[in-house]
């Protein structure tokens, strides 16, 4: 009985070994994502024809990489999709819009300090979070698009 539970422990550890070891892998230390091409895209996000700040515009194309921006004061956006301001993949892209608050002027925020933001001066319906629900979509074309406005509307139109 004890060899046998001798043997079930051993095997379980040199199991979790190689789990371990598989997670770790043995591929280089950079990152090794593919570059995609990508447009110019900028613009506005509103609220009712009125600037929405710092919120998060999420792009997501079908079967590529999604592109992020998030609107400052004035509700100015720019997207980036490799690397900040590098613009959107072209085609049509399903968008999310989340409120994130301010930035922080402390550069300890977000790696050892965690503050909530301030409640949003405007109030945009939960639907918009996701791509899925919230009836918007964006056209990416080729040569890219320095003028896009997206005027989100309130629940009730």
């Amino acid at each position: 009985m004890f060899e046998t539970e001798l043997r079930r422990r051993c095997a379980m550890m040199i199991g979790g070994c190689l789990l371990m070891a598989a997670a770790a892998g043995c591929g280089p230390t950079s990152p090794s994502g593919d570059i995609v091409g990508t447009e110019p895209l900028r613009g506005r996000l509103l609220f009712r024809g009125q600037p929405l700040k710092y919120h998060q515009v999420t792009l997501m194309p079908a079967g590529d990489r999604p592109a992020v921006a998030i609107s400052g004061e004035d509700g100015t956006i720019e997207f980036g999709t490799n690397k900040p301001g590098d613009g959107a993949v072209p085609g049509t892209h399903k968008v999310a819009v989340t409120y994130v608050g301010p930035p922080s002027d402390n550069p300890e925020e977000g790696l050892t300090v965690f503050t909530e933001p301030p409640p949003p001066e405007v109030e945009i319906d939960r639907k918009y979070a996701n791509p899925e629900t919230s009836g918007v979509t964006v056209t990416v074309p080729e040569g890219g698009d320095v003028d896009l406005t997206i005027d989100l509307e309130p629940a009730n139109g």
